[in-house]
C-alpha cells in the first residue's frame, strides 16, 4: 500500500478511522487538515477489515489502532525501531526508515506515471518546489519514457525503404 504517511499520522491512527469494509482510512494531517487513503489493494482491505473487528470487538472505535506490547498507543519511537529491527533479518542494507518509504512512495509513483499533482497531494505538500526534496527522475524511469515515446521509430515510417535515422548513421560510418 502507497501511502506517504508520516509515522506520527501512522501511530495516531485510531479504530475508527478505518471504513468498516477497511477500503479507506481517514488520516488526521498537521494543520488539522484531513485526508483520505485509499486501500486499492483486495486483501489488504480484508486485512484491514478483520483487524479492525478484532481490534473493535476488544475496545472502543476511538482507542488506537496500533498498540505496542502492553496494549497501549504505538509511539512513532517504537515504529522505527521495529522497522529497523524487521530490515535487520534479511539484511536489508541501508535500513529501512519511514523517510525511505516516505521518499520511495514518491518517486515509485512518479515512476508510474502518476500525476505530480496527486503525488503532491498524497504526501500532503502545499507547494510543488518541495517535491524536489522528495523526487528526481530515475534513468530508469527516463529510459522507459523515451521507449514508449519512440521517437525514432515514427520518424521512421516515412515511406523509405530504410528509416531516415538508419540512413544518417550509416553515413557517419562511411570512410571519406
Amino acid at each position: 500500500m502507497v501511502t506517504g504517511l508520516r509515522v506520527s499520522e501512522l501511530t495516531n491512527l485510531k479504530v475508527r478511522d478505518v471504513s468498516p469494509d477497511g477500503g479507506q482510512i481517514l488520516v488526521q494531517r498537521k494543520g488539522s487538515k484531513e485526508l483520505i487513503v485509499f486501500v486499492p489493494n483486495h486483501e489488504l482491505q480484508e486485512e484491514f477489515h478483520r483487524y479492525c473487528q478484532m481490534r473493535s470487538e476488544h475496545s472502543s472505535s476511538a482507542s488506537p489502532l496500533f498498540l505496542n506490547t502492553v496494549g497501549r498507543r504505538l509511539c512513532a519511537a517504537t515504529f522505527r525501531k521495529r522497522l529497523r529491527a524487521l530490515s535487520k533479518r534479511p539484511r536489508i542494507e541501508p535500513h529501512l526508515s519511514p523517510h525511505l518509504f516516505w521518499h520511495s512512495t514518491a518517486t515509485l509513483l512518479i515512476e508510474e506515471g502518476i500525476d505530480l499533482r496527486m503525488v503532491q497531494a498524497l504526501l500532503g505538500h502545499t507547494n510543488l518546489k518541495t517535491m524536489e526534496i522528495y523526487v528526481r527522475v530515475s534513468n530508469h524511469a527516463l529510459k522507459r519514457a523515451l521507449q514508449q515515446a519512440d521517437i525514432l521509430c515514427a520518424l521512421g515510417d516515412n515511406g523509405w525503404k530504410r528509416p531516415f535515422w538508419v540512413i544518417i548513421l550509416s553515413s557517419f560510418n562511411t570512410v571519406a
